[in-house]
């Protein structure tokens, strides 16, 4: 990974909102800024702290070693809280003169509030501070979504064993998560979402008790994790003899599906990309039942910037990686979505997902 091009990019960030100090302490934006590995976890209480000169990483007690290993040989220098970590920071911030300070727009009120009381100078939030860094991938991350994207490929061919009638989606939904975690993913990068039947018309439905029934569209929603990086994939599967409406719906978004991907490359606007899909649901007559965006950007979080939607301001550059997933959810009758997670290159993009897309019956 490329530290030293992040610190760059944080840096010149820092110029255009004309602050001379930056505190990250976000999680997933240190583990971006640090790449340490097997250090930054959820409950972590750490900071990441940039100036012109210096890129240092306060941590306590309980991630100290661990990250004074990880920090060998980069430009992080490591440093131990005695007492309170945000004190400490801007008191050794004032003390080098710093007058202006940089903050994530993503961080709690109270840590904002506090950090400001602390700081004698100007506090700046960015918005996007570091996200807007995270958008295009290196080679390396790349790699590592597409081995995350492979474990969700075989997670979705295990668990067309296992999906029949008389299933509840709560247990297929953790057999699912078994299987990915017992063949190479670090956690789950979300819960997997299984909706069957009427609960399929819900994009977001939580898994639980509703028996899986012949004539069902299942909706899988999942991912994997590898090297810290997520994967995301959407299928949808037919239970037995669908009928020929539910038939229509599927192939209407798989070919939605197809618009979208043939519309990814770098330069393209990601309003574009939305509408090339939403065009062809429209002309099927099922453009009122999509009703989210197409999709959206993934790394270390499985939602990043970009957004591709009707409203994005975004255009896709090379090295994002991104969703399309175009999706059509009536309510109580029925949902289907078709996702496929894409790396953009000059040309077009290169697909990570794997999976077939023709319906499958089960």
């Amino acid at each position: 990974m490329n530290v030293d091009s992040r610190i760059d990019a944080l840096r010149n960030t820092m110029i255009e909102a004309r602050a001379t100090a930056a505190i990250v302490s976000t999680a997933t934006n240190m583990r971006y800024l640090t790449a340490f590995e097997g250090v930054i976890d959820r409950g972590i209480n750490a900071a990441c702290v940039v100036t012109e000169t210096s890129a240092r990483f306060f941590t306590d007690s309980r991630y100290i070693e661990a990250a004074t290993a990880a920090a060998q040989g980069s430009l992080w220098q490591v440093h131990q809280q005695k007492e309170n970590l945000y004190v400490e920071v801007c008191e050794l911030l004032h003390s080098e003169g710093h007058s202006s300070l940089a903050l994530e727009s993503s961080v709690p009120y109270g840590r904002f509030s506090f950090i400001s009381e602390q700081f004698r100078g100007a506090v700046r939030v960015m918005n996007r501070l570091v996200e807007e860094i995270r958008c295009v991938k290196e080679a390396e991350e790349i790699d590592r979504m597409t081995a995350a994207a492979a474990i969700a490929d075989r997670g979705f061919d295990h668990i067309l064993g296992v999906l029949a009638t008389g299933k509840t989606e709560a247990e297929v939904a953790l057999e699912l998560e078994f299987f990915m975690r017992r063949n190479g993913s670090e956690e789950m990068p979300f819960a997997p979402i299984v909706a069957s039947g009427p609960n399929a018309s819900r994009p977001h439905a939580i898994p639980g008790e509703r028996r899986i029934e012949s004539g069902d569209l299942v909706v899988l929603d999942f991912g994997a994790r590898f090297g810290g990086y997520c994967s995301d994939m959407t299928r949808t599967v037919a239970v037995g003899e669908v009928s020929d409406e539910l038939t229509r719906m599927y192939d209407a978004v798989l070919e939605a599906n197809e618009a979208g991907l043939a519309a990814v490359r770098a330069g393209m606007p990601c309003v574009e990309v939305d509408l090339a899909a939403r065009e062809v649901l429209g002309r099927h007559g099922l453009g009122e039942y999509f009703t989210h965006g197409l999709g959206h950007g993934v790394g270390l979080d499985v939602h990043e910037m970009p957004t591709i939607g009707a409203r994005s301001s975004h255009s896709l550059r090379e090295g994002d990686v991104v969703t399309i997933e175009p999706g059509v959810y009536v309510d109580g009758v029925a949902g289907v979505r078709i996702e496929d997670l894409v790396a953009v290159n000059e040309t077009g993009y290169e697909l990570l997902t794997h999976s077939p897309k023709e319906l499958i019956r089960v």
